[in-house]
């Protein structure tokens, strides 16, 4: 036949040449519709752990979970520990006027 394709020894053999679009162009749809599936769920999974939206906040809005139990203590915690330093850092500031804050922190004792 004139539009055969080679001499058959390729991927289609003796199949004519219009085999190969058939074939081909429903496997790159096929192909094209499981990416962006793909990509859809990675979108999706990828929104669910931020802070997006209300969709989790109405199913956990009564209940606390342990890790929000044991994180309250913690942020306590480290909001006295900051406010500390935040008085430790304004009693430097305004100390004696002997030291002046260009100086830098005292030499250590030899």
């Amino acid at each position: 036949m004139l539009l055969q394709a080679g001499s058959g020894g390729g991927f289609f053999g003796d199949a004519p040449w219009w085999v190969f679009p058939l074939v081909v162009i429903p496997m790159m749809l096929v192909m094209m519709v499981g990416m962006g599936l793909v990509m859809w769920l990675m979108m999706r999974m990828m929104m669910g752990m931020g802070d997006h939206g209300t969709s989790h906040q109405a199913a956990a809005s009564g209940v606390e979970t342990k890790a929000d139990e044991t994180a309250d203590p913690v942020v306590a915690s480290l909001h006295r520990q900051v406010e500390d330093l935040q008085r430790r850092l304004a009693a430097m500031e305004s100390g004696p006027p002997g030291q002046a804050a260009s100086e830098g922190p005292p030499a250590p004792p030899t």
